[in-house]
């Protein structure tokens, strides 16, 4: 019987042995073992075609028959369990769980519904969306994706000054990064 080192090394070019090909044509799992070695060096080789065609089918049927058969018998002294019983026994440990993901289900749609309607009621530009909120210190702020509260004409000096080198730190660093990835 040949080996997979055999099979291996006949699959590389490194043997030529005519007896291992006959026994592969008769012997369906060392030409399956074959196949699958010829399937490992085209995918390492990166050669592999768009489409694969893997037939499951023999093996799954296999994995079948051997699966034992479940037959549900009733003893003579005891009633069989009522179909409630049943799912209570199967899903008593899933139900809580699946309660938490029911409540969590419908938080997050009221929610998302809230902030729809709020940004649909409120929306006075159809262009940009404004939602005015009242913060803690009693002033209302407009909260929106394109507001910029400090425009450079309100910055001052310093904050410009910081925000510049702040710029000028980061592309020193993003030069440096650069210089480090050439070498």
């Amino acid at each position: 019987m040949a080996n997979k080192e055999h099979i291996s090394a006949l699959v590389d070019g490194e043997i030529q042995d005519k007896v291992l090909l006959e026994q592969l044509g008769r012997d369906p799992e060392l030409s399956d073992t074959f196949g699958r070695y010829h399937l490992y060096g085209d995918a390492m080789r990166n050669e592999l075609p768009a489409r694969l065609q893997l037939d499951l089918s023999d093996r799954i049927a296999a994995a079948l028959e051997q699966e034992p058969a479940i037959v549900a018998s009733a003893s003579p002294g005891k009633s069989s369990p009522q179909p409630g019983q049943v799912l209570r026994a199967r899903f008593g440990r899933l139900a809580p769980v699946l309660r938490h993901a029911g409540q969590f289900a419908v938080a997050a749609s009221v929610s998302a519904a809230v902030i729809f309607g709020v940004q649909q009621y409120s929306q006075s530009d159809p262009q940009t969306p404004v939602l005015n909120t009242i913060p803690l210190s009693g002033a209302a702020a407009p909260v929106s994706l394109n507001y910029q509260a400090d425009t450079p004409e309100r910055m001052s000096e310093q904050a410009l000054l910081e925000q510049q080198r702040r710029i000028n730190a980061l592309l020193m660093d993003h030069e440096l990064q650069q210089r480090l990835r050439q070498n």
